[in-house]
């Protein structure tokens, strides 16, 4: 034991305290902690031990049991002192948090409604009903139920601390502090999975919401800007848009993109792993096996990182910095128990329907188009003009500039290419833009001494940004 005024009286007292749930059998006494050799009821172990726990907890001590060698020890340890926590650090960043989401929230609007100023009154308070009170009420809500299940499970847990950060979420989350270790498997499942399924209950009305206001607006039409992301909805998401069928290209409202980054931090959080909700849900449903786990999915974003969405590398990183193995509670001889069982199910189910391998991704300009000649095969007289009618049509999602060359011996005749204006020598250059068709006239000019059954064949080249569309322009002279 850590040295007391009176270590006699105090290793006395302790075996005082579990001799009134276990009967002792051996005693053995360290520098730092005490261990007893005790007899225990099956039926009545794990109430007796919480009993235990909550003697001692106010005295100051932890005690751990375990089974080993056919054998029960219980070990008692000093309960390191807490240090008392400061609320205004959790107000601070909660309001820091509401700042920053505000901000998000604000430029979400401003893209949504196509707002000519991002700076106003209007897209402020507008962003904040729409996205930031929304996605605080999930964060918060999970970090609540989380809080509410420690209080419940008898653990020390300090309020929510929300995380600010930069727009487009404008924030990381949000955590709770748990200040004691965790005395059961039963314990860990239940407030492991009290946050994924609390803020679940909370998302799902929002997602509702969320895909009717966007099932009300109108489809966005235009070319992709840089930088553009793609969000995939997660398999519960695209259920429930069942309910709210939408017309392609529908601009997403920020109320739905709200309960998309809740679906996403619920299942990011059930990620079966050291110490994520879904890391606490494994230990107390697999116990000391749950490592191997931990050790599968840190390997298995690793190689999802390479295969469909790269930003699973950093979740590896940080799973492997947070630590791929859990500390096993107090009472690791007990299991789970119904009630947790069935809500580490639950969360598995919820797991399943939202977490997605794609969650994102980065949409890449496609420069994409189509050449059309309406007649390739044109017969005119000596001195007279072919005239090829070619239409270029835009298959891509941006905006480009195609490249018009005529290819071929033409001599002792002349080409030239015309796009509305005045036809001139090649190469030209033809803007098109997004979902657009210009149409554009090649102009062959058949020499006076031209001879009855001449031809020339020439190829029409059309070059844009990693691609070339040729065709074959043929004119017989009759």
């Amino acid at each position: 034991m850590m040295p007391s005024q009176d270590p006699v009286a105090e290793v006395e007292q302790l075996r005082s305290a579990v001799a009134k749930y276990f009967p002792i059998y051996d005693v053995n006494v360290s520098h730092r902690a005490v261990t007893m050799m005790v007899n225990v009821s099956p039926d009545t172990m794990e109430e007796d031990f919480d009993r235990l726990r909550i003697d001692l907890k106010e005295k100051g001590f932890i005690p751990y049991i375990r089974y080993k060698g056919g054998e029960h020890s219980v070990t008692i340890v000093r309960r390191p002192p807490l240090r008392r926590s400061n609320l205004w650090i959790n107000r601070v960043l909660v309001v820091a948090t509401f700042l920053t989401t505000a901000i998000a929230g604000m430029v979400l609007w401003s893209d949504y409604s196509g707002a000519a100023s991002l700076w106003s009154v209007e897209n402020f308070l507008l962003g904040v009903v729409s996205f930031s009170l929304p996605l605080l009420l999930i964060l918060g809500t999970h970090e609540l139920s989380h809080y509410y299940a420690s209080k419940k499970n008898g653990v020390e847990a300090s309020l929510p601390y929300f995380i600010p950060f930069i727009p487009p979420l404008g924030t990381m989350g949000a955590f709770i502090s748990l200040r004691d270790p965790m005395p059961s498997r039963k314990a860990l499942v239940e407030i492991g999975a009290s946050g994924p399924l609390g803020g679940l209950a909370v998302t799902l009305p929002i997602a509702l919401i969320g895909l009717y206001l966007t099932s009300q607006g109108t489809p966005v039409s235009g070319p992709v800007e840089e930088g553009a992301m793609y969000i995939m909805f997660q398999p519960l998401y695209m259920l429930l848009g069942l309910l709210f069928p939408l017309q392609e290209n529908m601009a997403l409202h920020p109320t739905a993109f709200a309960a998309w980054v809740g679906f996403f931090v619920t299942a990011i959080n059930l990620l079966p792993a050291g110490q994520l909700d879904g890391g606490h849900i494994a230990q107390g449903m697999l116990g000391d096996k749950a490592k191997y786990l931990s050790y599968a999915t840190a390997g298995l974003l690793i190689v999802l990182s390479f295969m469909f969405y790269s930003g699973w590398l950093l979740f590896a990183m940080l799973v492997v910095l947070l630590g791929l193995t859990h500390p096993t509670p107090l009472n690791d001889i007990s299991g789970p128990g119904p009630r947790a069982k069935a809500m580490g199910a639950a969360a598995l189910v919820v797991f399943a329907v939202t977490f997605v391998p794609t969650p994102m991704m980065l949409v890449s300009p496609d420069h994409s188009f189509d050449v059309i000649v309406e007649d390739s095969n044109i017969t005119v007289a000596p001195g007279g003009v072919a005239e090829f009618n070619i239409s270029l049509v835009n298959t891509g999602n941006v905006d480009s500039e195609i490249t018009i060359t005529l290819e071929g011996n033409l001599w002792p005749w002349s080409g030239s290419v015309a796009a509305g204006g005045e036809p001139t020598s090649p190469p030209m250059a033809v803007d098109l833009a997004y979902n657009s068709t210009v149409h554009v006239k090649v102009l062959l000019m058949v020499s006076d001494d031209a001879q009855e059954g001449d031809l020339k064949d020439v190829m029409l080249k059309a070059s844009g940004p990693g691609l070339v569309v040729e065709r074959g322009l043929r004119v017989t002279v009759a």
